[in-house]
């Protein structure tokens, strides 16, 4: 790992820490750089601002693993990845969610499910005309995030399970079956 990258792990770590006390919107810039032994302007050689960080943090913490072999038979295990991610980090997520910031983590979980959406679509047809792809892994996407955010609402009272359960009633057979009506054509 680089000296960079430590740099960022490491000021990642104080951001998740401080956030299990505070809010991201009382976090300051002088107090993530203190705590993470570092002045000011190196967090900001890495950083524009707080939020950069908070999805640096996200993608360093599970996106890169979301990202990694996609196909239709593991939507469901990364689904659980990011599920068991928000579950491992419930305060750190929950605080994400309840803060200015709330835009990265519906950024970073839009990417993270329409990541998810694509091989399936693909999976069904390869020649899939690319806006198909894009409106399905938007529409399928959006409506992942959806359930996560009113999950993270309220505060994962529900089981992981039922969301992933939800998720495969929702998408499968039906992604199928628009691929197929797409292919014949307009209707």
């Amino acid at each position: 790992m680089s000296t960079s990258d430590q740099t960022k792990d490491r000021l990642a770590k104080v951001l998740k820490a401080q956030m299990r006390h505070k809010p991201l919107d009382r976090i300051t810039i002088a107090e993530l750089s203190t705590a993470a032994h570092v002045n000011r302007n190196t967090f900001y050689y890495h950083f524009d601002d707080i939020y950069a960080l908070l999805k640096w943090t996200l993608e360093a913490d599970i996106g890169r693993k979301v990202m990694q072999d996609l196909g239709v038979g593991t939507w469901e295990t990364k689904y659980q990845l990011v599920l068991d991610y928000i579950v491992a980090n419930q305060i750190f997520c929950l605080n994400a969610f309840h803060s200015v910031g709330r835009d990265m983590l519906e950024g970073f979980l839009f990417q993270s499910a329409t990541d998810m959406v694509k091989p399936v679509v693909l999976d069904i047809d390869p020649a899939t005309p690319a806006q198909t792809v894009a409106d399905i892994c938007n529409f399928y996407g959006a409506a992942i995030v959806g359930q996560v955010l009113l999950w993270l609402a309220q505060s994962l009272k529900e089981p992981e399970r039922n969301l992933i359960k939800r998720a495969d009633l929702m998408l499968n057979g039906s992604i199928a079956f628009i691929v197929r009506k797409r292919s014949l054509g307009p209707q």
